[in-house]
């Protein structure tokens, strides 16, 4: 499914911009939210008659201020504190070092730090944003990496249900079936051009849950969702390799689709 944008994956402006190098991380630019539909702001672009080969000295005066006009900084997100996060989870009890348990304590202290909520604005005009709305608050990486993940949420999502926070964790699923069913499968991450796929960590993820809260029910109303996610991999991102006169099913976690990557152009 190609759910990524003229203005954040491919096209013209995008090219501008990044082998122009306005920004130094190439990130920048595809993390801005648009001040107007996208359509407007193609429309904004075309009129600027922008020809590629301009020098940078020039280009890039003029294309900061057609990001200055047309776009903003990134605001999807709010701070959010999860409300099942407690001050002393039994883990801390067992680490008999108390430089050891001091650290713990403050590692287990940084989910006050990488909770995220999205803001309803990105809900309501979704189109003018990268951000891929959820319904429900996420545990971030953290740094660059300002959105959630799909490898990195199975990791975040070990660490949380040490720290007893398992509503943050089925929360966190619960995102990744919205994005099953809304996308037809879960992307690299939560941005639109993040449309490649890593390893499918879903199924591991509601393992983990499971094996901590024994929820059959959470598994029951799910089911469907799951099975549709292995399809989509079984179908989409496998290949047939042949070796020693036998064929074997290979997984190749890619996407059809030529051109650099977004956020890495060059």
């Amino acid at each position: 499914m190609d759910f990524c944008s003229d203005i954040y994956c491919r096209g013209k402006l995008i090219e501008a911009v990044q082998l122009n190098h306005v920004y130094e991380d190439d990130k920048t630019f595809v993390d801005l939210a648009l001040k107007f539909p996208p359509e407007n702001v193609l429309e904004n672009f075309t009129r600027l008659n922008f020809n590629s080969s301009i020098p940078p000295e020039v280009a890039v005066p003029i294309l900061e201020k057609f990001i200055q006009d047309n776009f903003e900084n990134g605001t999807e997100f709010q701070d959010w504190t999860p409300p099942d996060w407690i001050n002393a989870p039994e883990f801390l009890q067992g680490i008999a070092d108390a430089d050891l348990r001091l650290w713990a304590t403050d590692l287990h202290g940084f989910w006050h730090e990488l909770g995220r909520e999205i803001k309803d604005a990105v809900n309501q005009t979704r189109n003018q944003y990268s951000m891929l709305f959820v319904s429900h608050p996420v545990i971030i990486p953290g740094g660059r990496f300002k959105e959630f993940y799909y490898w990195d949420s199975y990791w975040i999502q070990k660490g949380l249900l040490v720290s007893e926070m398992k509503d943050t964790v089925q929360g966190m699923i619960e995102n990744f079936f919205e994005m099953v069913e809304s996308l037809g499968y879960v992307p690299n991450g939560g941005r639109v051009y993040y449309e490649r796929s890593q390893p499918p960590l879903l199924l591991p993820m509601v393992k983990n849950f499971f094996d901590y809260t024994n929820n059959t029910n959470f598994i029951k109303e799910n089911i469907g969702t799951m099975q549709k996610e292995f399809d989509f991999f079984m179908n989409n991102r496998t290949v047939k390799v042949s070796y020693n006169g036998e064929e074997h099913v290979m997984a190749r976690y890619n996407v059809e689709r030529k051109g650099p990557r977004p956020e890495s152009y060059r």
